[in-house]
């Protein structure tokens, strides 16, 4: 196996499975303890669900280490279409990255919730969400990169260059609203609108790898 192939499907599998975790930690796990409309509750569902939090913990420094491997092996598998580029699109994932483990940082603060007050522990969730959305900023950045590198590369489709430049156009948008708008219809409805292309954008590059990136031409 060439190395581009190597990098390509490691890549692809770090994708999936960053996919994968990241359903389980924010799509199972953090609305059974945090719901922004049953606030109320929150350190009840903290107590009642603590061993799912925990997991929930160890998912995200999961995600965090994957986030920190694909940003080294995209920029190997793409340097050759242009290194500059490459160079910028993984600095940017780095960035993201640290963010997102500042972020992670006030969901550790909620461990010990006993000694905490309801208030303290819904602004340490909040403190995540607004964190993390600045970082979905850059990360947003950085897929745009990507889909630019995508479309300079010679054998992947350029329609997954076109989604995750369209992703990363919609991470930019709907974070940046969330951030500076207060919580409105309008930007719950734009989120899941676009959750569409910001969910394919990168997946369709991960397929991709995993099945064609990196093969010589002559194995394919």
């Amino acid at each position: 196996m060439n190395k581009n192939r190597t990098f390509a499907k490691i890549t692809g599998y770090s994708l999936f499975l960053m996919a994968i975790i990241a359903g389980f930690a924010f799509g199972f796990v953090l609305p059974k303890i945090f719901n922004p409309s049953q606030l109320d509750l929150v350190k009840i569902n903290l107590a009642s669900n603590l061993p799912l939090y925990k997991w929930m913990l160890l998912a995200i420094i999961a995600i965090l280490l994957l986030d920190l491997l694909v940003s080294w092996t995209l920029y190997v598998y793409f340097k050759n279409d242009n290194k500059k580029i490459a160079l910028l699109s993984s600095i940017l994932r780095i960035a993201y990255t640290l963010i997102f483990g500042i972020a992670t940082y006030y969901l550790t603060k909620n461990l010990n919730y006993s000694e905490k007050s309801k208030e303290t522990i819904i602004q340490n969730f909040q403190l995540f969400q607004s964190t993390w959305s600045a970082g979905l900023i850059i990360f947003g950045i950085h897929l745009f990169f990507v889909g630019v590198l995508i479309k300079l590369h010679s054998k992947i489709p350029k329609i997954l260059g076109f989604l995750a430049l369209i992703a990363g156009i919609s991470y930019v948008i709907v974070h940046f609203l969330k951030l500076t708008v207060s919580p409105s219809d309008l930007v719950s409805n734009l989120e899941m609108i676009l959750a569409l292309p910001m969910a394919i954008g990168e997946l369709g590059l991960a397929f991709w790898l995993i099945i064609k990136g990196g093969k010589d031409s002559k194995l394919e």
